[in-house]
């Protein structure tokens, strides 16, 4: 029987029929999701570029050392506390009471962190913004900016798990959308007029703290807010707290080498707008990342059939693998359009472009692998990747030129290696663990 038969002979009736429509709705699914995040990405990234080419490049230099330190302050700030709200949240979330309990817990346990957190980084971003140049004064005032931010981001990130949990997408890509919008509003209207590091900084405060709105609006009619802090749920994100602190310190730092690197080592402030400016290209690969968490790594947890798991496994990594590949080709042949989109002031780093590109697109293989791998629970072995990161870095540093972009960013590239060639051993050993059939 062929396979493009009349909808109405039995065969496809009863076979292909339900094979085709289950097709479709994927694919209609992953095509709706995919074309919202783009928009919402596609916002971010104009929003982003509009920063690059106003900003002067000091003043995108101090944007690049603030931005980067703020989201040093959040992985910080959150060591153990999201995956144990989600862990717990998937048990709990159909009880109003019992998932406020939860929240709150998760809010106080983060407000706690975030004292210690910034008394460690606030003299760390001080002496990083001082070191290129900037005043006393204005260093304590964008310190100011970044706390206010901050400390806004400690509820979004506890109040995006209930969306989250009632895998309310629709609600999530809405929030991101609106906020999107209104933070390329703000910076249309302002950044060209007001060019300056700490009215950036602002922008993306006033923005976090709209999105904050929007997540306690949407949390206040589904949980109760005005619960109690649950002594059982304490323990238990105190207990992943202590079992992931060393991890999350790691990858806090990793997250923000190239930054950390280029602000102490630069001869030229300027040298740090570059890795920033290079940065927002990076962004790229934002939707394909998002789709991943939201859609096909849920997919790849709940097969249990080993040769789809396989199939699975190849489509999503060989996926992600051919368009890092289309990605890194287009700006090694084409450096010049990509450059062209930050620029006059940075046309001239072709070179830095395919290294800071490679080292993006290598990062997120290695990401993909790593939320297969742990979608599985197939993460045994995974502490060897601060003993491997690190002898690596160790072995670079007599043949890297820190004060240079580009040996930053082969620095950053190589860095990579191990964590991808890691999670490749860890997904082989998976499958070969699974039973047969």
């Amino acid at each position: 029987m062929s396979f493009f038969a009349p909808v109405s002979t039995p065969v496809l009736a009863e076979g292909y029929t339900p094979v085709l429509r289950r097709a479709f709705d994927h694919a209609r699914r992953v095509g709706n999701y995919a074309l919202v995040q783009a928009a919402v990405q596609l916002l971010a990234f104009t929003s982003a570029i509009l920063l690059v080419r106003w900003l002067p490049q000091r003043e995108y230099a101090y944007f690049t050392i603030a931005n980067a330190m703020q989201a040093t302050l959040n992985v910080l700030a959150d060591i153990g506390i999201s995956v144990g709200v989600i862990s717990i949240g998937g048990r709990v979330w159909q009880d109003r009471h019992r998932f406020g309990e939860l929240i709150r817990t998760g809010l106080l346990v983060r407000r706690q962190l975030a004292g210690v957190a910034f008394v460690i980084v606030a003299p760390i971003l001080y002496a990083m913004l001082v070191r290129n140049g900037a005043s006393s004064l204005y260093a304590l005032l964008l310190i100011v900016i970044v706390l206010i931010g901050f400390s806004i981001q400690l509820s979004i990130d506890v109040f995006a798990v209930v969306p989250r949990l009632r895998s309310d997408i629709a609600r999530i890509q809405t929030i991101d959308l609106v906020c999107a919008t209104a933070r390329l509003a703000l910076i249309l209207g302002l950044v060209y007029v007001f060019a300056r590091a700490g009215l950036a900084v602002a922008i993306a405060s006033a923005t976090f703290f709209l999105q904050y709105l929007l997540l306690r609006s949407y949390a206040a009619k589904v949980i109760d807010l005005n619960a109690n802090e649950n002594p059982e749920d304490r323990q238990e994100i105190v207990r992943l707290i202590k079992k992931l602190a060393a991890n999350a310190l790691f990858y806090c730092l990793q997250g923000q080498i190239t930054v950390f690197l280029i602000s102490f080592f630069a001869r030229r402030s300027s040298e740090v707008a570059e890795v920033g400016a290079l940065g927002r290209l990076a962004m790229i690969s934002a939707v394909l990342m998002s789709t991943l968490t939201n859609i096909f790594v849920p997919a790849f947890a709940r097969c249990q059939d080993k040769a789809r798991l396989r199939a699975l496994f190849v489509l999503i990594a060989g996926g992600v693998a051919l368009f890092s590949l289309i990605v890194l080709g287009a700006a090694a042949f084409f450096p010049d359009q990509f450059l062209f989109i930050l620029g006059n002031r940075y046309t001239h780093l072709h070179r830095e472009l395919v290294l800071m590109v490679g080292g993006a697109v290598l990062t997120a293989f290695g990401s993909t692998l790593w939320m297969l791998n742990s979608s599985k629970a197939w993460i045994n072995g995974s502490w060897l990747y601060i003993p491997l990161t690190l002898a690596t870095q160790i072995a670079l540093i007599p043949f890297t030129d820190f004060s240079s972009v580009a040996g930053v960013l082969v620095f950053n590239l190589i860095s990579t290696v191990p964590a991808v060639l890691l999670n490749l051993g860890l997904s082989y050993r998976g499958f070969r663990a699974l039973p047969a059939g």
